[in-house]
């Protein structure tokens, strides 16, 4: 006798899903307030300055990454139940 297919749920969806990022706004506005702070006081950009402003940037870059693995999985999943039905 065949078996029925495996029910899939939301809840099984997401326990395999990517995990979603933190907000990034934060660091984007912080990013923005040092360097227009820098132009206004026309001020040279420390390379601590500039250390500090590439993490939060790689930090931006990994969150960017991780929305667009989620968004490809849940796509994929998508298609996959579409074409199931």
């Amino acid at each position: 006798m065949a078996r029925k297919p495996k029910k899939v749920t939301l809840a099984s969806l997401k326990r395999t899903a990517p995990k979603w990022p933190g907000l990034t706004c934060i660091s984007i506005d912080k990013v923005i307030g040092r360097l227009e702070k820098s132009v206004e006081k026309k001020k040279v950009l420390q390379k601590k300055q500039l250390k500090e402003m590439t993490k939060r940037l790689e930090n931006l870059r990994s969150a960017n990454e991780s929305l667009r693995e989620s968004g490809i999985y849940w796509y994929e999943k998508l298609k996959l139940l579409l074409k199931n039905r």
